[in-house]
């Protein structure tokens, strides 16, 4: 995940669930404004 953390601004680990930064605050996903853009795949 390449979302800074909303406490401090440092770079986000882990996931999917709950990411941890780097000064150890936890953020939940539901708490980031990220929205999920699945791939498309085309059949023939």
């Amino acid at each position: 995940m390449t979302r800074p953390c909303p406490r401090c601004g440092t770079a986000l680990d882990g996931g999917p669930v709950l990411y941890t930064c780097q000064t150890g605050h936890g953020v939940f996903a539901a708490d980031l404004n990220t929205e999920y853009q699945p791939t498309t795949r085309r059949t023939a």
